[in-house]
């Protein structure tokens, strides 16, 4: 995985005056996902769709109709705060891992569950859009995506420990981010399968969908203008069984002293099926039901 990283940071190092006009760098700050990626417009004579005055249904039907004219190619090193800070507070603090337990229940996986490795690489290709903003030329990650996704990594975690593992995800995805001044609004739906290196793990098929929405001049309680759901269930690639299913539904606050911050707290529930794991791995053949909990700060 080190080497991938390396092959990110040539990307960046790429510097020509051709290269500035073709690749376009961003970046994102999360406590559960951060990420920094590089745009290649593939179609350089075509202006990229400004999807501004489009409505959200007209905007899925846009890039579904284009899905078979890709126009960009992005490349994206991420890694996964939280899921990381399990990682070392269990390495770091057995013992305490071991109290924070209540029967089943455990509040360090209950905060960071629902991320399966501690960082990743990926390469997509398929249709982008952009939403402009008249105030600010920058588009940040106000865009629009359909197209093929492949994700790989080395590691894949397990009750706050990582394995190493080397791990392939391919997935069809429908994604976008449309900031306004006074509205977010996040989405994303895929489905694909994942594969592993590592026998203990279970090959699977997989469906998912996110919605989420803030809107700073709406009253902070309205659940229906300020929240999110996400959903996503997961079957062994061999059998069929289910092996994982996650369902969350959070709320977001508006902060009144801020244009543009909010907090956000998630709660869920993550099924983990008998069949996910395997060998030394394998929990004795018993399904594990975990609660998520899911604070977020965003600005």
């Amino acid at each position: 995985m080190k080497n991938l990283f390396i092959l990110f940071f040539i990307f960046g190092m790429w510097n020509s005056s051709f290269a500035e006009d073709l690749v376009e760098y961003d970046y994102e700050l999360d406590v559960y996902y951060t990420n920094v990626s590089a745009f290649i417009d593939l179609d350089r004579d075509t202006e990229i769709v400004d999807a501004s005055h489009y409505s959200e249904v007209e905007i899925y039907s846009d890039l579904l109709l284009n899905f078979f004219v890709p126009n960009i190619f992005l490349v994206e090193a991420s890694v996964h705060p939280m899921g990381i800070a399990g990682l070392h507070f269990r390495e770091y603090n057995e013992d305490m891992y071991e109290r924070s337990k209540i029967e089943e229940f455990n509040w360090v996986k209950a905060l960071t569950a629902g991320f399966e490795e501690p960082y990743s690489l990926s390469f997509f290709v398929g249709r982008m859009v952009v939403f402009k903003n008249v105030e600010d030329e920058h588009i940040g990650k106000n865009r629009a995506f359909i197209g093929t996704l492949v994700n790989i990594g080395d590691y894949t975690i397990k009750d706050n420990q990582a394995h190493y593992d080397k791990w392939v995800n391919l997935e069809f995805k429908l994604k976008g981010t449309r900031e306004k001044k006074d509205r977010d609004l996040d989405w994303s739906f895929r489905t694909g399968f994942r594969t592993h290196e590592n026998r203990d793990f279970a090959d699977t098929i997989y469906i998912g969908a996110r919605r989420s929405s803030i809107d700073y001049k709406k009253s902070e309680w309205s659940f229906m203008h300020n929240s999110a759901f996400s959903a996503m269930v997961e079957v062994s690639l061999e059998s069929f069984e289910l092996t994982d299913a996650e369902f969350m539904l959070e709320k977001k606050w508006p902060l009144n002293w801020s244009e543009k911050m909010s907090f956000g707290l998630g709660v869920g529930y993550l099924y983990i099926g008998a069949g996910k794991y395997r060998g030394e791995l394998k929990d004795e053949g018993i399904d594990n039901h975990q609660l998520i909990l899911r604070p977020n700060l965003k600005w």
